[in-house]
């Protein structure tokens, strides 16, 4: 696979070196060093492929020494969270959930069965969720909401383009709760699923009726309510916004389900 050679933006970088102050201090620097880089790999969702600052930027920007940083990489390169190529730098080998994706991919590939199941879960985590970023959502991590919202209805019609967005949303939502941990499993078992559920459709390249360009309001009317609440810092009616779009995706399950016996 291809890798980009895209260097992450330099605010990002530059705001985790505004915080650092971690000196030379040997084994227990590069370890902190080597946290700092991985929650940052988490934080910002740096893709799979994306570069980080070379061993030089990254002892200046950490106010550390360049072999310290050297042993920071190689600490996350044994994580698996980086690749480090020779002559060219270190990169984001995958991202710390992905793992936890390819298990329940393969869950669900050996049992067909547990898709209900991972949906039970999805909406424990997403109840979850949505309580905490009402309560710690910031006003940029809302603006991040609002943008999520218009991708996702500009992307109704097209079938892959809606898988996308739709985990964008969602996600986009619960990493506002101020726990990576939590967002990080929600994340891969809403991935999980929506893939479950449309990938024949992205395969065959075709469109169910529900996600037709017609159906657009319908669509957002099961949306707009969780993005509402969590404006509105409304607890009971984010839960019963996430309730409302967790029955009807339980009801395409059943749908899908049913034209597969059929």
């Amino acid at each position: 696979m291809a890798r980009s050679k895209h260097l992450p933006d330099a605010e990002v970088w530059g705001s985790v070196g505004r915080s650092a102050s971690l000196g030379d201090g040997g084994p227990r620097a590069a370890e902190e060093i080597a946290d700092i880089i991985q929650e940052l790999i988490i934080t910002q969702r740096l893709t799979e492929g994306a570069r980080l600052p070379s061993e030089r930027d990254l002892a200046q920007m950490l106010s550390t020494s360049r072999p310290t940083v050297s042993q920071a990489i190689r600490i996350l390169v044994v994580r698996g969270l980086v690749e480090s190529r020779r002559g060219s730098g270190a990169y984001v080998s995958r991202r710390p959930e992905a793992s936890l994706a390819t298990s329940m991919h393969l869950l669900l590939n050996l049992n067909q069965d547990s898709a209900q199941k991972l949906n039970e879960l999805r909406l424990w985590l997403e109840l979850t969720g949505i309580a905490r970023a009402i309560e710690f959502a910031t006003e940029e991590e809302i603006a991040r909401g609002r943008r999520a919202l218009e991708q996702l209805r500009r992307s109704a019609g097209d079938t892959a383009s809606w898988m996308s967005a739709d985990t964008l949303f969602h996600s986009t939502l619960v990493w506002a709760s101020d726990n990576p941990f939590l967002a990080s499993i929600f994340e891969s078992v809403h991935s999980t699923l929506i893939g479950y559920e449309y990938g024949d459709w992205v395969e065959r390249g075709t469109t169910p009726r529900w996600l037709e360009r017609e159906a657009a309001d319908a669509l957002m009317a099961v949306h707009e309510p969780i993005l509402d609440a969590l404006i509105e810092r409304d607890v009971d009616a984010g839960r019963a916004a996430v309730l409302r779009h967790h029955e009807e995706m339980a009801e395409h399950l059943r749908a899908m389900r049913s034209a597969a016996a059929g």
